[in-house]
């Protein structure tokens, strides 16, 4: 078989073999891949602070639990006021409209039933990524030393270690973005008189940084309560915010995260579509990370076919 017929073929093998496994393989060991990603992270940071990595994983820990707690600490102080306000409005409906939501409780219940298991799900991944860290920065040499043992581990390696290049400016990008949306909000929360604005404003630009999420997922029941409470004026210039956030990050994410990855704008939005259609949720993450691992595996096994092609002559 000729040298270019091979080399189709074998890029065709990479492609099937990259979907099956951001598919089908990706989801069951996400927690454990995630933790492997962080801990390669933590090795590059522990020569800078000259901290042993098990110790350095602790601290990271014990730093990722307190700001999850405060997340939730925050948003629980955030939405009790709001929903104090509400809770006579929402009897009031109830004993107006009583006919009419009787079907509510049975639904709300089916669908707590339903979202249970993925809640119970996604803590237990959480759980898996926390132990796995300890876990892999306990065990880093030798775990590395068995990767080197697999087949393909050489290529892959240097595919990674491009890929990770490119990450680094993604993140960048993201950082330039949530700074953009936080200083939006921070201006539009002062205008509307909020108390604690800039906290908010940062928060905001961090939900928008989570995968999914968005802005949305603030301003959008922020904006129902109002409009439950009568307060049509500020609902309306939250939904104005609202629609200038989401267009910030429409209009930067394509140029900024597509410059960071190394891809075209149009070729990152396209894989950002793809991959949620193929992958569902995790596809934002899963669908560009494929096509930088198939473009960089293709770019290897292209050197390699050139050093065979010298080589023959």
């Amino acid at each position: 078989m000729k040298l270019q017929t091979r080399l189709y073929f074998q890029k065709t093998g990479i492609l099937m073999a990259v979907y099956l496994a951001l598919r089908f393989l990706l989801p069951v060991i996400l927690p454990f891949f995630l933790a492997w990603i962080t801990v390669g992270g933590l090795v590059l940071l522990q020569k800078k602070v000259r901290i042993r990595l098990l110790p350095l994983s602790i601290l990271y820990i014990l730093l990722f639990l307190l700001l999850s707690g405060t997340s939730v600490f925050c948003g629980c102080f955030l939405l009790y006021e709001p929903c104090r306000r509400l809770l006579p409005v929402c009897q009031s409906y109830w004993a107006q409209f009583s006919e009419y939501l009787a079907w509510l409780p049975g639904s709300l219940s089916g669908r707590l039933a339903d979202l249970m298991p993925s809640a119970l799900s996604c803590m237990f991944g959480i759980f898996l990524y926390l132990i796995s860290i300890l876990l892999f920065a306990r065990d880093w040499e030798h775990f590395h030393r068995l990767l080197y043992r697999l087949p393909f581990a050489v290529p892959i390696s240097h595919a990674g270690t491009r890929i990770l290049q490119c990450v680094k400016g993604w993140i960048r990008a993201q950082f330039r973005i949530m700074a953009v949306i936080s200083l939006e909000c921070a201006a539009g929360y002062y205008l509307l008189h909020i108390p604690g604005f800039p906290l908010w404003a940062l928060l905001t630009g961090i939900i928008d940084a989570l995968p999914v999420f968005g802005t949305g997922t603030v301003f959008l029941p922020w904006i129902l309560i109002l409009l439950l409470l009568q307060e049509s004026a500020f609902a309306l210039w939250l939904g104005l915010l609202y629609l200038i956030t989401w267009l910030t990050r429409e209009l930067l994410e394509p140029k900024l995260l597509g410059d960071g990855l190394g891809l075209l704008p149009v070729c990152f939005l396209m894989s950002v579509i793809a991959g949620l259609k193929l992958f569902g949720p995790l596809g934002f993450f899963s669908g560009p990370f494929g096509v930088l691992l198939i473009r960089e595996l293709w770019t290897e096994l292209e050197l390699s076919f050139s050093r065979k092609n010298d080589l023959s002559l």
